[in-house]
């Protein structure tokens, strides 16, 4: 098992023979490395320069997605020389390295789909991360994104989300016709209608140890940020 070097964050990821796959952890380049706490992983993709973020996060990686225009040569050279997979694509190809990264983990039987890091400070590849966490192709997988200190949970139905007193929670609808309840936080929702564009959702806050989250209709991001980091 690999980890981080700082004890608070720590980090565990499964070898990659693991029996079954259930969980992996897909590593994005750009944007700031999560500070909260990655769950168990069965595989671990980087998607390009997401190799970089293994790096830093200490996390063994399984397999590198993409056209590799952006990733350490340096660095992947040391990978393909300990014997991690490369999956190389042209750079004409009609997705992000991250959408492949996706494909990638579907393929190989995950059932969770935890990104970490993403987005460079780009709007577009920001939007991009958003609407691409959403997609129908994963509609029956668990999908999370981890980013600095907040979290990003895909919810399509029932969710109940763990979360700190004072934690902010932010409900942004990613569907038309969104019809969500919000239980256990400061303006709690019931069965409200949260049309795409609205702001209504942002910066709720959390009362207790747990967010209930009820999708009646559409499908949403639910992103819990921290109050102490």
């Amino acid at each position: 098992m690999a980890s981080t070097t700082d004890p608070n964050d720590l980090i565990w990821v499964m070898p990659a023979e693991a029996a079954v796959t259930s969980t992996i952890l897909i590593l994005s380049g750009g944007g700031p490395a999560p500070t909260t706490a990655l769950p168990p992983a069965d595989v671990v993709i980087a998607a390009d320069s997401g190799l970089g973020l293994a790096k830093h996060l200490g996390v063994e990686v399984h397999l590198i997605v993409g056209d590799m225009d952006s990733v350490d040569r340096s660095q992947l050279a040391d990978a393909i020389a300990t014997g991690v997979e490369v999956e190389e694509h042209s750079a004409d190809k009609d997705a992000t390295d991250l959408d492949l990264a996706f494909q990638a983990a579907i393929e190989r039987g995950a059932q969770r789909i935890v990104v970490a890091g993403g987005g460079a400070g780009r709007i577009d590849h920001l939007l991009g991360i958003a609407l691409l966490l959403t997609d129908e192709r994963w509609s029956d997988r668990t999908v999370e994104w981890h980013s600095g200190s907040s979290v990003a949970h895909v919810v399509r139905d029932r969710t109940l989300i763990n979360t700190r007193p004072g934690d902010l929670i932010s409900i942004i609808p990613a569907s038309d016709g969104t019809l969500v309840s919000v239980d256990d936080t400061r303006w709690p929702l019931d069965t409200t209608p949260l049309p795409r564009g609205t702001t209504r959702g942002i910066s709720n806050e959390a009362l207790g140890d747990t967010v209930t989250i009820r999708v009646q209709h559409g499908v949403v991001l639910a992103i819990v940020t921290g109050s102490d980091r």
